[in-house]
């Protein structure tokens, strides 16, 4: 049954205005059921969005000016546009949804439905749903390739990842895994895909050709986050039980550092043009910034209230 939340259709800007430009993050307070717009030069919050209840995950399309977020409290995805900071549409998805994934070519949009065991594919055109693909049980996070032929869906209880041919928007494989994936990313040559398995405290690397494991990477206690850099060198992986980043090389699994961030950080991005690391401190109610090179601690933004983040939220 589609839960009734209060509130649900508001779409407003807490302030004012913003021209859209680089250097910004879009972070989904789970806590306000807000979007916080961060100014990344300044370290500071600049405005909120109110979207639906319980926001949790985010896929910023630069192409369209767009970021679209979850909220899991309210079953539906907010669609922000990035230029004015105002939601322009609401749409309806199955129950809990949590990550989702544009097309790079901003066409189409993939959000996983926790508590349906499905995906709601949207039409980025038209701005609604236009097909629902059964999937794993619980299925987490997504991430695209970037030919845009296929979408990898992480499915928490069934220690698997679903494969979608975007072309026909259909299950075409399913990779094994070890126990409970949650996050995924994907090295920008395709090649290889880098999954936290919560279960055994370990970071996956699958051949995406294959859908072999190639290595699994001992990493610390409870693995949920992952990111990449933009030239595919480095990898990220949060531990929100430990308070832990793992950075490690994508190639090999090397671990380069282990570094202590706030408490039960989660959603992780780059940005390539700062050479930054950003961090969703869940519980710290902060943003964590990393140094891309020294993998050391910068800062925080504060004044954020559950920030989740799961996805891409930096414009870049």
């Amino acid at each position: 049954m589609k839960r009734s939340v209060a509130g649900l259709t508001l779409c407003l800007t807490l302030t004012g205005t913003l021209p859209v430009e680089a250097g910004r993050a879009f972070v989904p307070e789970y806590g306000r059921g807000t979007v916080a717009i961060i100014d990344l030069a300044e370290k500071k919050v600049v405005d909120r969005v109110r979207t639906g209840t319980s926001a949790w995950g985010v896929s910023v399309d630069p192409k369209r000016a767009r970021a679209y977020v979850t909220n899991s409290g309210s079953d539906d995805v907010s669609v922000l546009d990035t230029a004015s900071g105002k939601v322009i549409a609401t749409i309806d998805v199955d129950r809990n949804p949590t990550g989702l994934t544009v097309l790079p070519n901003g066409g189409k949009v993939y959000v996983a439905n926790a508590d349906a065991n499905s995906i709601s594919v949207i039409d980025a055109n038209a701005l609604k749903v236009s097909k629902t693909i059964a999937v794993g049980t619980s299925p987490r996070c997504l991430v695209a390739d970037p030919a845009s032929t296929k979408v990898y869906v992480t499915n928490n209880h069934s220690q698997s990842i679903s494969v979608i041919d975007t072309l026909t928007d259909e299950v075409s494989s399913t990779i094994l895994t070890g126990p409970q994936p949650y996050g995924i990313a994907i090295h920008p040559d395709a090649s290889r895909l880098y999954v936290p398995t919560l279960g055994d405290n370990t970071l996956a690397i699958i051949d995406a050709t294959t859908g072999k494991q190639l290595k699994a990477i001992a990493v610390t206690d409870g693995p949920q986050g992952v990111g990449m850099s933009a030239d595919g060198r480095d990898v990220y992986v949060s531990s929100p039980k430990s308070n832990v980043v793992t950075i490690l090389d994508s190639s090999d699994g090397k671990v380069k550092a282990q570094v202590t961030v706030g408490e039960f950080p989660r959603g992780i991005s780059y940005d390539a043009t700062a050479d930054k690391i950003y961090v969703a401190t869940t519980r710290a109610n902060t943003l964590t910034i990393l140094d891309g090179k020294t993998y050391q601690f910068e800062a925080t933004v504060d004044d954020l209230r559950w920030p989740m983040a799961f996805g891409s939220f930096i414009v870049p």
